[in-house]
């Protein structure tokens, strides 16, 4: 199938599939294996850091949201505009503490256009065990957006936008088999 694919795809495809990669790390315990122990990186403080963090961690989040969000948005939007309408829902309903000056936003807020750019410009924040916070603002027009997302909720938002990675990936494969 990866041979038939466009450059946008397969940027779309690698990045998912790394990310699906950390992820199986995780459900494994990768880093209390024996494979992980014998490894020795180039600077030893990383080993260490990555065993006090883990690999399900804020930057971990942050790759995932990259990876399913900002990177596939142009390529899939229009494809998936039923999904990506039902995210847009969803961070609708279960943002909170959401405030904007951005003219577009009335009467109704663009939240995933708004996390989208956040999340692009690594203007994001957590607060450990409670929320995400996802920041936008343009420097021209002195706009600005901010809303939480409870972090209970970050499972179902990128479990929404992976099952549109996984229904384009269905999607190909179908079409390379013709």
């Amino acid at each position: 199938m990866t041979e038939q694919l466009h450059q946008e795809e397969h940027l779309l495809f690698q990045s998912y599939f790394t990310f699906a990669l950390l992820t199986e790390l995780t459900n494994a315990n990768f880093l209390k294996s024996d494979y992980f122990k014998a490894m020795s990186f180039g600077s030893p403080w990383i080993k260490e850091e990555l065993e006090n963090i883990g690999i399900d961690n804020q930057g971990c989040a942050l790759i995932a949201l990259y990876t399913m969000l900002v990177v596939p948005r142009q390529l899939l939007n229009s494809k998936y505009s039923t999904e990506y309408d039902g995210i847009q829902g969803f961070l609708r309903t279960h943002t909170q503490n959401t405030a904007t000056t951005y003219k577009k936003d009335i009467p109704d807020i663009d939240f995933l256009r708004h996390v989208r750019n956040s999340v692009a410009h690594a203007r994001v924040e957590f607060r450990p065990r409670y929320v995400i916070i996802f920041s936008d603002s343009n420097s021209k027009t002195g706009e600005a957006f901010k809303t939480e997302l409870p972090l209970k909720h970050l499972g179902e938002f990128l479990q929404r936008l992976q099952n549109i990675h996984l229904k384009h990936i269905e999607h190909l494969q179908k079409a390379t088999q013709l």
